[in-house]
């Protein structure tokens, strides 16, 4: 199932680039009669070398119903900052190490100059989506934003879904319970949104304009590749190369965070494993030692719940290519922006970062 990679990392580092000018361009402007050392902290996260996906899903989508580059620039820039905003935020609420191969901002800078980095990040997104009511009009603004609303909601729902079950000490979930968590905190923002604001800015007004039901069918496709997206990366945090992957390795077992592949051991590992595993993650990741977590891993590997996970991952992506042709039928099949989003779907499981 291996995605074109020639193509995948030409439509990801053209993203790049363009997102990387709209930034600068923003920062500068404000720069010139703002605090100079914010927009210098605002410009950390995104000048570290990340996937670019979100943008890049935009773009493509937006050239896939025949737009223009230009018609999603402000719109991609705004959901990458969006993105680094909840990565700030994450970090602090994690406790988290590294980020892209370096230290996290609130341990650079304290948790207080990261907040407010994280806040200002949100801000300025949507100083960019305001901006499309020059380049787009008034109408296609104002769905862009309430389409930025809804995935700002979703996704913050989701957060607090976890963030509760980590309050609660919950640890008595199933794959659908994970799997309403990351709809909501993974999908919107990472698939479903990037593609139907991509859709927004490069369609045209009258009867080439993708339907309410074009769509709606964007969630869905969003949903299953999204879900692969998010048990994909849980698996990176457990086995990726740690230099590739730039944050640590095993994080998520210090955090106790509950993925499909803890939720699975716990499920099915004899009631002394269980127990053991259970006193360790319920410690505070200040007390966890590596000794406990590497066992932890070991236990995992040995009761084949990363295996679990790969496989689970495979079958969300196996549903979404069946589902493509259906959700994507309003673009043409034989452009690369119609390919990139197809191999996209592959390339959410076979990334190394």
């Amino acid at each position: 199932m291996a995605h074109h990679e020639a193509l995948i990392k030409d439509v990801l580092d053209r993203a790049r680039v363009a997102v990387a000018a709209e930034l600068e361009r923003l920062f500068a402007e404000h720069r010139r009669t703002g605090y100079g050392p914010l927009y210098d902290q605002l410009a950390d996260y995104p000048f570290r070398e990340g996937k670019g996906l979100r943008p890049a899903i935009c773009f493509a989508a937006c050239r896939g119903v025949g737009g223009q580059d230009a018609q999603a620039g402000h719109s991609a820039a705004a959901l990458e900052l969006f993105h680094n905003g909840a990565l700030l935020h994450d970090d602090i609420e994690d406790a988290s190490l590294f980020r892209r191969g370096g230290e996290t901002l609130f341990r650079r800078h304290g948790v207080p100059i990261a907040i407010n980095v994280g806040d200002a990040s949100n801000v300025f997104s949507v100083s960019l989506l305001l901006r499309n009511v020059e380049t787009l009009g008034v109408r296609k603004a104002l769905q862009i934003l309430g389409e930025v609303e809804r995935m700002s909601r979703e996704s913050v729902e989701g957060q607090a879904i976890e963030l509760d079950w980590i309050r609660q000490g919950r640890f008595d979930l199933g794959d659908q319970d994970y799997v309403r968590m990351a709809h909501k905190k993974t999908c919107w923002y990472t698939v479903i949104a990037p593609l139907r604001v991509g859709v927004i800015c490069g369609s045209r007004p009258g009867i080439a304009e993708p339907t309410d039901e074009d769509l709606q069918g964007l969630i869905e496709l969003g949903h299953l590749a999204g879900i692969a997206f998010q048990i994909h990366d849980d698996l990176l945090n457990l086995e990726a190369d740690e230099v590739l992957y730039g944050k640590e390795i095993s994080g998520d077992l210090f955090e106790g965070k509950r993925t499909v592949m803890l939720l699975h051991f716990l499920r099915t590992a004899p009631a002394p494993t269980r127990e053991r595993a259970l006193r360790i993650l319920q410690q505070p990741r200040s007390r966890k030692r590596p000794a406990s977590i590497i066992w932890l891993l070991r236990a995992m590997q040995e009761a084949g719940s990363l295996g679990y996970g790969r496989a689970l991952a495979r079958s969300f992506t196996e549903r979404a290519l069946e589902f493509e042709p259906r959700a994507l039928a309003f673009m043409s099949e034989s452009s690369d922006d119609r390919l990139f989003l197809r191999e996209m779907l592959t390339y959410v499981i076979d990334r190394l970062k």
